[in-house]
């Protein structure tokens, strides 16, 4: 049959969209533009279904923590997270829905708006529904409910529909419902959901019921939002088990958490009598398997490294075709560069050094990247990366997607680069323009003179030298490369020598530099630079870099100092993987506070 009643059936919808929501979030507001509003918790804690007190009551039938917890030692509550709930990035619905309905989800996010980001991450606990997203979201779950329909998943079996349907029907709302709410659903909220059955079963299919309902939970808060609010209301809130398990699997593996990790969380697996998330050898090596396939933790690194130093935007880049005609074939070959880069440094050293990613004296290149860096690459195709030696090109700031990135369409960026290294990498205080109210002339052209020679200009200016002294000093060493990372010929611009020597101040590795590559050796040396990687990982991870924030971020920084080891030399080093899983074993990981 089709579905001739569709106004009441997207009214239904509509209705548990809002009842989804948790009761923190309780508005009247009509649709799915409710969502938009974005609401937080704020120490209530109730999730939908807490007040039925029936199966899974919302939270499993978790115990309750009454006036509050116990934080572990040494875990100061002013340091804590607040109590929230986060709304999926595009690559997590994707993933999500990808577990849910494997046959209908492929590339069904592609065209979504983008993230809006934070500190360059796509996690962000600031992200919004506005009325262009909700219709892109509602017309994904209409696509997806019709492929489950067509191959109905095994919990929605139903020998006898026409005897049957409401035992097949309540069935299969509780198993598909746990996986997409990933937590046992409330009974109000299957009696809500076995409403939306009945609207399109009466009178038409058992099939159709099971449609509007996939149809209304991939519309619903409870699947697009995660929370972080637990079972209490009390100032110190310690999450759910089903919380901790998402969060857990989400922050490492980018989609909902397996049975077995779900199922450790609720037997208490990952807790030590400490309140601690456990950190057992066992634990550790088990706790990011998915079903029987062992974690593979690049895919994660990848995503927090490329996100950081900004290379994942190599493919929004565009060139002037008249100066780098080979940049719109190459920029493709750039970009895995990198991933291909970063793959392999996770892979090896026990989860990857920091100093490597920065000062490696070596890449993963295909023919094209061969041609344009002008290396032997014995092996290498247009789709085949290799290992090659690069001592004149040392680790992923000197490769060409990030310089590709931070530079202009028709040449280099001095100001660019160096504002990217300072920032993202140094954390280094960089005035804003706006801020200071200067007003930022460019250089004018002159092809009499190297782009150093136009910048210095802005030295000479009291109301610009300050900020452009330390800016200027690290964007000049990379002026060894062009505008699409490609070693200039001859050494020359404009048919002049190029000058990539700085002197660096106000850092922990100040001093004189020859280029670029003598760079970022002084900083892979660098705590400071280590530090800062820290940083910008637990803004990727608890997806906010609020100012008021900081004493959570200066918490795990702490934690996270405990991590550090000595490498060949003797010299303290930072593992990537090391410092993301910093995040989840850090003390406080489990915990919120009321806001």
């Amino acid at each position: 049959m089709q579905l001739v009643n569709l106004a009441k059936r997207g009214a239904v919808v509509q209705i548990i969209v809002m009842r989804s929501l948790p009761k923190t979030c309780a508005v009247t507001a009509p649709l799915l533009l409710l969502l938009s509003l974005g609401c937080q918790a704020s120490g209530d804690g109730a999730h939908p279904g807490s007040s039925s007190g029936g199966s899974g009551g919302g939270t499993g039938g978790t115990p309750s923590l009454g006036g509050g917890v116990t934080l572990p030692p040494g875990t100061e509550a002013a340091a804590l997270l607040p109590a929230r709930i986060r709304r999926l990035a595009d690559a997590e619905y994707q993933a999500s829905v990808t577990a849910l309905v494997p046959d209908g989800a492929p590339g069904i996010s592609d065209d979504f708006i983008p993230d809006s980001r934070q500190s360059g991450f796509t996690l962000n606990e600031a992200q919004r529904v506005d009325p262009v997203f909700a219709g892109q979201l509602a017309a994904a779950a209409t696509t997806l409910a019709a492929a489950a329909r067509k191959k109905l998943p095994p919990s929605a079996a139903c020998a006898n529909p026409t005897t049957d349907a409401d035992a097949c029907a309540d069935k299969f709302i509780r198993t598909f419902g746990a996986q997409a709410y990933r937590r046992p659903l409330g009974d109000d909220e299957v009696a809500q959901l076995m409403t939306v059955f009945h609207t399109a079963y009466q009178g038409g299919s058992y099939d159709e019921g099971v449609e509007l309902v996939v149809r209304a939970m991939l519309q619903s808060a409870a699947f697009l939002y995660l929370t972080e609010i637990g079972d209490a209301q009390a100032a110190t809130i310690k999450l759910t088990p089903y919380e901790l398990a998402s969060s857990i699997s989400y922050l490492i593996q980018g989609r909902p958490p397996s049975e077995l990790l779900t199922q450790w969380a609720v037997d208490g697996k990952l807790d030590t009598p400490e309140g601690r998330l456990a950190a057992t050898t066992d634990a550790t090596l088990n706790l990011f398997s998915v079903d029987e396939q062992k974690w593979n933790a690049q895919t994660r690194a990848v995503t927090v490294v490329t996100e950081w130093l900004g290379t994942d935007k190599i493919s929004d880049i565009a060139k002037d075709s008249n100066i780098y005609p080979d940049f719109a074939d190459a920029k493709d070959s750039l970009g895995k560069e990198t991933t291909a880069f970063l793959a392999e440094v996770v892979n090896q050293d026990g989860g990857g050094s920091l100093a490597q990613l920065l000062a490696g004296g070596w890449s993963m290149v295909n023919s094209q990247i061969a041609k344009a860096y002008g290396v032997s690459a014995p092996g290498a195709d247009a789709d085949k990366f290799v290992r090659v030696e690069l001592p004149g090109r040392l680790g992923i700031l000197n490769q060409g997607a990030f310089l590709s990135v931070f530079a202009h369409a028709h040449e280099t960026a001095p100001v660019l680069r160096g504002v990217a290294v300072m920032r993202r990498v140094a954390c280094s205080e960089v005035g804003d323009p706006v801020g200071l109210k200067t007003a930022v002339v460019p250089p004018a052209p002159d092809p009499s003179k190297t782009t150093r020679e136009r910048f210095a200009v802005h030295g000479a200016g009291t109301g610009c030298a300050g900020c452009h002294a330390n800016i200027d000093s690290f964007g000049f060493a990379f002026e060894g490369f062009d505008g699409m990372g490609a070693v200039r010929p001859g050494g020359l611009d404009n048919n002049k020598p190029v000058d990539s020597s700085v002197v660096i101040a106000g850092t922990d590795f100040d001093g004189a530099y020859a280029d670029s590559n003598a760079l970022v050796k002084g900083m892979s040396n660098s705590l400071q630079v280590r530090e800062c990687f820290a940083r910008h990982v637990y803004r990727a991870l608890a997806a906010t870099s609020a100012p008021e924030l900081k004493p959570s971020e200066d918490d795990f920084v702490k934690y996270w100092s405990t991590t550090l080891v000595a490498d060949s030399s003797g010299k303290l080093d930072a593992k990537i993987v090391d410092t993301l899983t910093a995040f989840i074993t850090n003390p406080s990981f489990a915990y919120r506070r009321a806001q």
